[in-house]
């Protein structure tokens, strides 16, 4: 009997890889560092603004907090039950945990910004996990975008001074929302430096006969080579054959200048090996795409790191100036032998903050991000859940490390100089005397 469960269990475990393996797989991920943008507003009254999906991300992170504030205090009671309950269950916890650092007076100045920050890094953390991220958008046309770069440089003349890799999947032509489908097929185009305009587009039309028809290079030729006039023409013939491969439409070199920029892609690029520029490439079956998914985990683009970073240092020197005035700067700048060089190096750590706050958070939330993506492509329903499970709990350490250093380095800049009854108790009043001895720049400072 116990061997029958045993094997029900392999049966039953080797079936579940199988559906991982075999149909829930994952198409192969392209990683794309910067946020995808989703939409432009460019008569705005402070110019162009591009809605990135992160950017949309915390729209709705921000909403869904302040929609469960409002329930949770819309009819408060005196013996609080249900969401009312958890809520403020969650703030008392916070305030304990802040005031145990900072002291009841500077725990309730710095409470709503420490509390803040670490309600809004950990929502956007798990927010970022729930299985919708990253699956669901909007297609991004590939090919408009390598002809878009081709025409570039074909405008500025020349040779490409950067090489170019732009990775696809193989799919649908669709429009509006569009799911990731699993085990999309992936393709890669490659301009190398040094290439010319008209050399690219050589390129380009070899992998799209590649990559759409059963068309390959002779053997023993370098993948890397320009192709000849011979290899272009036989692989546009290769395309014209094949009713459901992508079809170049084509016009005469001298014509070229003729035809205006209208939409990007009927711009015509020129063909080295064909002698002519192609006016517009169709697909009347599948295209070459990318989704642009419409949610991303907030703290996986860099730019919202650097303003959480910005905004944390902002505060910080706001409550030294609030605590100590123009006494707070003594800190960094007098002329008190090595003390000058020690207020410089204070300074620049200062600074250097910003940085820290930006990187750590956000090198942390991407890799678990890209982590995700990979392993969902190259084992689902195996290693992923382990994972989701740690990045459960990297999104929680990430929040705590980021407001209790927000909350450290705050404590430090408003009791530097001053505050001397948390340090001397009832010695506060002897200003200069051995309290002072204890307050050389950096002696509190935590970095």
């Amino acid at each position: 009997m116990k061997l029958l469960k045993i094997l029900v269990a392999v049966v039953l475990i080797g079936a579940f890889l199988a559906v991982g393996l075999f149909i829930a797989k994952g198409p192969q991920p392209e990683i794309i560092v910067p946020g995808e943008v989703l939409y432009h507003i460019a008569d705005s009254p402070v110019g162009a603004i591009h809605i990135t999906n992160s950017l949309l991300t915390s729209w709705i992170v921000m909403a869904l907090l302040i929609i469960t504030s409002i329930i949770a205090t819309r009819s408060m009671k005196l013996i609080p039950s249900g969401i009312q309950n958890f809520v403020e269950g969650v703030i008392a916890f916070l305030v304990g945990q802040i005031e145990e650092i900072a002291g009841e007076k500077n725990g309730r100045r710095f409470f709503m910004v420490i509390a803040t920050i670490f309600l809004w890094v950990i929502a956007n953390n798990w927010f970022g996990l729930l299985p919708f991220f990253n699956a669901i958008g909007k297609t991004e046309d590939v090919n408009h975008h390598i002809v878009e770069v081709i025409a570039e440089q074909d405008e500025h003349g020349g040779v490409f001074l950067e090489g170019e890799d732009q990775g696809a999947w193989i799919m649908d032509n669709t429009s509006g929302i569009t799911i990731v489908k699993p085990r999309a097929a992936a393709a890669h185009f490659e301009i190398f430096e040094g290439d010319s305009a008209g050399v690219a587009t050589d390129r380009y039309i070899v992998f799209l006969a590649e990559t759409f028809t059963d068309y390959h290079r002779a053997d023993g030729v370098d993948h890397d080579a320009v192709p000849t006039q011979t290899e272009v023409a036989e692989a546009k013939a290769a395309l014209d054959a094949d009713p459901d491969a992508p079809k170049l439409t084509l016009a005469a070199t001298a014509a070229a200048d003729d035809h205006s920029e209208e939409g990007g892609e009927h711009h015509p690029i020129p063909s080295a090996g064909l002698g002519a520029s192609i006016e517009n490439i169709q697909f009347p079956g599948q295209t070459l795409g990318l989704v642009i998914p419409y949610f991303r985990g907030a703290f996986s683009d860099v730019n919202n790191t650097l303003a959480m970073g910005i905004i944390a240092f902002l505060c910080i020197e706001f409550w030294g100036f609030q605590a100590l005035g123009f006494a707070y700067v003594k800190k960094f700048i007098n002329f008190n032998g090595i003390n000058s060089f020690v207020g410089f190096l204070e300074l620049l750590s200062e600074f250097i903050r910003i940085i820290s706050f930006t990187f750590r958070l956000f090198g942390n939330i991407f890799a678990g991000e890209v982590l995700i993506l990979m392993l969902t492509f190259l084992m689902p329903f195996l290693f992923v859940d382990v994972i989701y499970m740690l990045e459960l709990f990297v999104g929680f350490i990430q929040a705590s490390v980021f407001a209790l250093l927000t909350l450290v380095f705050a404590v430090g800049a408003v009791e530097h100089h001053g505050e001397d009854e948390h340090h001397d108790d009832g010695h506060g009043n002897d200003e200069g005397g051995a309290a002072d001895a204890h307050h050389t720049p950096g002696a509190v400072q935590a970095h």
